[in-house]
């Protein structure tokens, strides 16, 4: 017991000097956050007003002997990279809450060693109490994932209400640095690496305005329709075929729209309520009689998703049997009509992802799955028909689930995602895989009821960072959804979350409506500054270079473009600007470096990003060149 009081001082003193707060883990702040989920077998109110530690809201929970409060990770668990202690803070109603215990079930090795609360903190009754438990007294090691916190109750407890559960993270070193290997090479960038999606109903599309702000960012790729109208979309009438409405966008005007601003091209099909010779006709009529060249065709958007469009009866809507075979004929119609198409297949993340009817074998590992991606893949190669691409989308948050701090962590993550559809192709498709890549063609941090954070900058350095994770990884396409929306007020607009806008944006830009609550047409959000800084950092046929650093608050990626060297850095902490030494950049610093700065002074005053001369000669060549990075901002560095 000794021992244990002395470690969990030794955790205090520790918590003196953790890390800036957008690298912690946050499990709970007025709600459970991101994929986490919190359920008890006692009594309990998620969202408790009675009293709170920070903001507005606690946790209460009432657990007698036996019950037990458990903190779920929902999507596999969670990466434990330098993180150390687990801290939460209680206010208990009466004395007793002590005997609290404390567990966690780790993947792959069960439930670890069980603390006693007691032993890191002395509750007060009504107050409110830190505690603090080292990771390593509950068995969780380095490197280990996280599936769930237990809060236990081994005799009946009193009442108590938890607030600010987090993972928390040590500081990282107070010598930081970038290292560069330009010798080596990741990949060479495609077009297809720049993109946006463009929405059935944007009326902007033949204001030069609109056309120029697309120059500006440098966009290069463009998806039409996406969202969940392509489902719905008749592309001969250009109406909506769910209710009939007229479609503001046509091909044609697609097609315009992608010429005037120099972009590639890429369509999805009507599956939810087209046929296969409906989608071969529009081959025919975007490639051979406008001459659209548009080479990327995908089928159906999350035809998996119990809410996309689908006029098929059950058990055939939603269906991977059905689609599978809808996918074969369209694939055979399309590329008789123009042999250059690219057909890609809407993808999920894993083989159990969105269970169907139907169930088949790995051919790998032997086990069952009955997944849609399973099932589509599979019946594909029976078929002896194979996809030219796996098309998935990505946003990790769900709506009222937002923290800015997750929504980073969650491309800390991204493995889970990129690994394990590789994994995926791989074992079902076998040697073929080689030839079917990634194409994320649909992205933000949320997809429904967003809030302030889709129009703050964390969204802008969530999309910088997303890009950069991604192409590092080998995923051939990137488009953000989308260039225009509307303003939304139903969102998420907590305090805790970065940003003074009031309304949410899936756009980039602003569409001007709804009157009085959107600013003017075609203004610039973060993500739209995020989108102009990754054509400064990188254009198609630069090459990608390794490059890292020791500090977890900068994100870093690196090109090479002739004889020119550049950095991407994106700094997400909120509240620490951070200086970084240059290390491997000698062959390539001269006179003059130039800096492109976006961050929260050009955010707050709504301004252009900033461009700037830096000095070598007023580096520091103690330990190297540096640099400092502005707190909660993306930077190009150019060499």
């Amino acid at each position: 017991m000794r021992n244990l009081t002395l470690a969990a001082l030794g955790a205090l003193a520790i918590g003196s000097a953790l890390a800036e707060g957008t690298a912690d883990m946050e499990i709970y702040i007025d709600y459970p956050v991101g994929l986490w989920n919190i359920t008890s077998t006692g009594a309990i109110d998620i969202i408790n007003s009675g009293r709170a530690h920070s903001y507005e809201n606690a946790m209460w929970i009432d657990m007698n002997q036996g019950h037990q409060t458990t903190l779920a990770h929902t999507w596999h668990g969670e990466y434990t990279e330098d993180m150390i202690l687990l801290e939460f803070w209680v206010n208990p109603s009466a004395t007793g809450l002590a005997a609290m215990t404390i567990n966690a079930r780790v993947q792959g090795q069960g439930i670890g060693p069980t603390v006693r609360l007691g032993d890191y903190a002395t509750p007060v009754t009504n107050q409110w109490t830190r505690v603090l438990v080292p990771l390593a007294h509950i068995g969780i090691q380095q490197g280990d994932v996280i599936n769930s916190i237990y809060l236990n109750a081994p005799q009946n407890l009193p009442p108590f209400w938890a607030d600010d559960v987090e993972l928390r993270k040590e500081n990282p070193p107070q010598s930081s640095f970038i290292s560069i290997t330009p010798t080596k090479t990741i990949r060479t960038l495609e077009r297809r690496m720049f993109g946006v999606g463009l929405a059935t109903q944007d009326w902007t599309v033949d204001l030069e305005e609109t056309r120029q702000r697309m120059r500006e960012a440098g966009i290069l790729f463009m998806n039409f329709p996406g969202g969940m109208n392509a489902n719905r979309y008749d592309w001969a009438t250009s109406t909506d075929k769910a209710d009939g409405s007229n479609c503001r966008v046509t091909t044609e005007d697609y097609l315009n729209l992608s010429n005037a601003i120099g972009s590639d091209k890429m369509i999805t099909a009507n599956y939810g309520s087209g046929t296969p010779s409906e989608v071969a006709a529009w081959v025919r009529y975007a490639n051979i009689e406008k001459g659209g060249n548009v080479i990327f065709w995908s089928i159906g958007n999350e035809s998996y998703h119990p809410e996309a469009y689908d006029v098929r009866p059950p058990p055939f809507d939603h269906d991977a049997e059905t689609y599978a075979a809808w996918v074969v004929e369209a694939i055979g119609r399309m590329k008789a009509v123009d042999p250059r198409v690219k057909v890609g297949i809407v993808g999920t993340y894993g083989e159990h992802s969105w269970p169907q009817r139907t169930t088949v074998i790995n051919p790998v590992t032997g086990l069952p799955a009955n997944g849609w991606s399973a099932v589509v893949l599979t019946r594909m190669r029976q078929a002896g028909v194979l996809p030219d691409y796996f098309d998935f989308h990505l946003a990790p948050t769900a709506p009222d689930k937002e923290s800015d701090a997750a929504s980073f962590q969650a491309l800390d993550r991204i493995d889970f995602w990129t690994v394990r559809m590789r994994k995926m192709l791989e074992d079902y498709l076998g040697v073929s895989a080689r030839n079917v890549p990634l194409n994320l063609t649909e992205s933000n941090t949320g997809w429904a009821r967003l809030g302030k954070q889709s129009t703050s900058l964390t969204n802008g350095l969530y999309l910088a960072y997303s890009w950069g994770q991604l192409a590092v990884r080998n995923v051939d396409s990137f488009v953000w959804w989308k260039l225009h929306n509307q303003a939304l007020t139903d969102g998420n607009f907590h305090p805790s979350l970065y940003g003074w806008r009031t309304y949410g944006d899936f756009g980039i830009l602003a569409r001007g409506l709804p009157e009085h609550i959107s600013p003017p047409l075609n203004t610039p959000y973060p993500t739209f500054y995020a989108v102009k800084m990754l054509k400064l950092f990188a254009r198609p046929g630069d090459i990608l270079v390794p490059v890292r650093t020791n500090n977890m608050h900068l994100k870093v990626f690196a090109c090479k473009s002739g004889g020119t060297v550049r950095l991407l850095v994106i700094n997400t902490a909120k509240d620490r600007d951070v200086a970084a030494s240059l290390k491997g950049f000698d062959d390539y610093i001269s006179a003059r470096v130039t800096l492109h700065t976006y961050g929260r002074a050009q955010d707050a005053n709504e301004e252009d990003i900033l461009t700037s001369q830096v000095d070598p000669d007023g580096m520091n060549f103690i330990s190297g060149p540096s640099i400092e990075f502005a707190r909660y901002s993306m930077n190009v560095v150019e060499f």
